[in-house]
């Protein structure tokens, strides 16, 4: 019985340990990051806080529209009751007691409360705009950190290989010093000597590098530091022309969306502030009961119903500069609305740019690269069958270095490119 507990402790024990590995194995995505940065960001949450305000914001709207019902009560002792010694009308008594009920609803309020509803729907669509846009930063962070910790991990790899491509010819170096022990072989493995500590300086930086790009995801993105990230699938770069991206980009943009609205807004305030200088109407009818002691002739209960009308007459100008001032908010709107659709176009255009002029660097990079790896596989051989000097290998090797290290920054320079691209047309985030 005894063997058996300890069998099945045993068991259960490898349950939770392949458990722990199996989730310690698990291979994030760039959605991963994207849904984890989404789900986390403060930015997010503040937008969304801002969303939630700009809901109770058209709810307070419509109540201007709904009838109010206001509750009074009073109790009132006075000093004694007039007249003195009372008399067939009393009209203070020595306490007093009155309670209402008072039915409010507006008639006409020159057309403000309608225009304040407007308003707020416009607010809340601004605010979901803004949440919109605020989306997009934190992906474009998220996939620029992603990005950053994949290529990191590939700059790693570049060292290491050239570390070991170091390494064989210091051992080349070696076997002739030690065969031939002339001035030009030891100095040759003294150049390969530095030559591989070099090497080490660059893999150590580079391991630097990978922490470094690892605290930065696991800030934006909050995925563990040494998460395991899959490789990105390749994006493909847009087919639209120059023109139709700039056009996608004015119905997409969530903050030129957002201009259109502020615009649509302070024209609502022309109507508000015009508005609150109209007559204003209103219905009223109301349910007052009082009770005094001694009794007055006024007391008990009373019903009544009234039409409100107040018309402003004299306010020494003060609707006119009102709306003058309303007025030039709205041109000022106009104006910041036509400096962003310029301002729109040309960071598509120059997203554009830049993503062709690195698509070509990809290319060339990728040419290079390829000549750099056979001519340093060429001279290696030549090299070690004695047939070319260390400098030669030598050139080659900081030749291939250099064409792997920028064939690397070309490739994911080029894949961020399309996702600025996609941020500038507004639809990052939004493909199917």
């Amino acid at each position: 019985m005894k063997i058996s507990k300890v069998v099945l402790f045993a068991l259960l024990a490898l349950a939770g340990f392949s458990a722990q590995a199996r989730s310690a194995d698990k291979v994030y995505t760039l959605q991963d990051a994207y849904q984890s940065a989404l789900g986390t960001n403060e930015s997010v949450k503040i937008a969304e806080e801002g969303l939630s305000q700009s809901d109770s914001r058209v709810d307070q709207a419509w109540t201007y529209l709904y009838p109010r019902l206001v509750g009074r009560s009073s109790y009132t002792r006075y000093n004694e009751s007039l007249p003195p010694e009372g008399g067939p009308v009393i009209f203070q008594p020595l306490t007093q007691f009155q309670a209402a009920l008072v039915l409010t609803q507006p008639l006409y309020t020159g057309g403000r409360t309608l225009a304040a509803l407007r308003t707020a729907k416009e607010l809340r669509e601004a605010s979901n705009a803004d949440l919109a846009s605020t989306k997009q930063e934190i992906l474009l962070g998220a996939a620029q950190a992603y990005y950053g910790v994949i290529k990191a991990q590939k700059l790693v790899e570049i060292s290491r290989s050239s570390l070991e491509r170091m390494e064989r010819h210091k051992k080349v170096t070696e076997r002739e010093a030690s065969t031939r022990r002339t001035k030009s072989n030891v100095s040759a493995l003294l150049r390969a000597t530095t030559l591989v500590s070099q090497a080490q300086i660059n893999l150590v930086r580079a391991e630097d590098g990978l922490k470094v790009a690892r605290e930065r995801l696991n800030l934006v993105t909050r995925l563990p530091v040494e998460a395991i990230l899959g490789e990105p699938a390749s994006l493909a770069q847009p087919k639209d022309t120059l023109e139709q991206m700039q056009a996608t980009a004015l119905l997409s943009r969530p903050d030129y969306a957002g201009a259109q609205l502020s615009r649509k807004v302070a024209e609502e305030n022309v109507t508000i502030v015009r508005g609150s200088h109209y007559p204003q109407l209103s219905a009223e009818a109301g349910l007052q009961y009082q009770s005094s002691s001694p009794e007055t002739a006024f007391d008990g209960t009373i019903y009544y119903g009234a039409i409100r009308l107040l018309v402003p007459i004299f306010e020494g100008g003060l609707m006119k500069a009102e709306t003058a001032e309303a007025r030039s908010k709205v041109r000022q709107s106009e104006l910041a609305t036509a400096l962003l659709q310029r301002s729109i176009e040309t960071d598509v255009h120059e997203a554009y740019i830049n993503l062709q002029t690195l698509s070509s660097v990809l290319e060339t990079a990728k040419l290079q690269r390829g000549y750099a790896k056979d001519n340093f596989d060429a001279v290696e051989g030549l090299y070690s069958e004695g047939l070319l000097s260390s400098l030669s290998l030598i050139d080659a090797e900081q030749a291939l270095l250099q064409a792997e290290q920028g064939l690397l920054n070309a490739s994911y320079d080029q894949q961020l490119a399309i996702l600025r691209l996609r941020k500038s047309i507004g639809t990052l985030g939004l493909e199917s």
